[in-house]
């Protein structure tokens, strides 16, 4: 949105020529697939082919590449898919001449003052905790060793607008609950935090304006839930990966927002939900704000 801003993008613009290469769902070649689909998760994409690399999607690069997309047209259903965000990772690098995790860091963490990060090497090693993902079969923990391993290779050989995956831009960060908070606050302040504008308010509400159906209400990276807390309509995001859940959702008429992040735990769904962060997300309402 801050390159949208800058007019060094378009939400409209053809995400080809965005990225460099042809993204067109074969079923509908005439039919162009826009940076506002990616990020509506209304693209038609899939991550049937994994979404680490752009070569699973790139026709030059992959013979399968057909199968990354859906039936349906672009625009006209919603899934998500993490291949959206990882290609928009590349889209900026390419829009910005920055690398991913630097733009991040200069353009949305320093200016917030939040401790936080995609690439590991770059973190205090003694401040990430340990991810566990549990078996449900032998009802063990085990510590996820992957959370915070990078390809060194592909690290030591970056590429602008290619090798961009390996950080997983989808959602590689690593931040603390604090931290969470603050962004939280930013866009529950329509893109201000303390003084600090990261994003402008249109910009702000152009994200948090519902573009599908899907997730209750998906917006640009936010979507709307109407059952998380009873009479409550709020916006946010979950995030799930290597044995941790999150979820950060905020009210934004009466201004309040709680964050819950899990290092490990077995996960049961009910109706939806993640039954133990739902859970304590109505605790701390029932306990802090209501």
């Amino acid at each position: 949105m801050q390159l949208v801003q800058a007019k060094k993008l378009s939400l409209d613009e053809d995400v080809s020529k965005l990225i460099g290469f042809q993204i067109r769902n074969p079923k509908f070649p005439g039919k162009v697939i826009t940076l506002k689909m990616l990020m509506s998760h209304t693209s038609s994409l899939n991550d049937s082919h994994g979404y680490f690399t752009y070569d699973s999607i790139n026709p030059s690069k992959s013979a399968n590449w057909a199968e990354c997309y859906n039936n349906y047209a672009p625009g006209e259903g919603y899934q998500y898919c993490n291949y959206n965000y990882n290609i928009i990772g590349g889209i900026i690098e390419r829009a910005s001449g920055e690398r991913f995790d630097h733009y991040i860091k200069t353009h949305i963490l320093d200016p917030l003052h939040v401790y936080a990060g995609y690439e590991v090497a770059a973190l205090d090693s003694s401040r990430l905790a340990t991810l566990y993902e549990y078996d449900p079969a032998t009802k063990k923990y085990t510590a996820a060793d992957d959370a915070y391993r990078q390809n060194r290779n592909i690290m030591d050989h970056y590429k602008m607008g290619i090798s961009t995956p390996v950080f997983s831009p989808t959602g590689g960060m690593k931040i603390s609950a604090a931290g969470l908070a603050k962004y939280m606050t930013m866009h529950m302040n329509y893109g201000e935090y303390k003084g600090t504008r990261i994003i402008s308010r249109k910009s702000a509400k152009t994200m948090q304006r519902k573009v599908s159906d899907g997730d209750g209400g998906y917006g640009l990276a936010i979507e709307t839930k109407h059952d998380l807390i009873p009479g409550k309509t709020m916006k946010g995001h979950t995030g799930s990966a290597y044995g941790l859940y999150s979820i950060m959702f905020w009210q934004p008429k009466e201004k309040f927002g709680i964050v819950a992040i899990t290092n490990g735990m077995n996960l049961v769904v009910d109706d939806g939900y993640n039954e133990v962060t739902k859970t304590v997300v109505n605790i701390l309402y029932d306990g802090f704000i209501k």
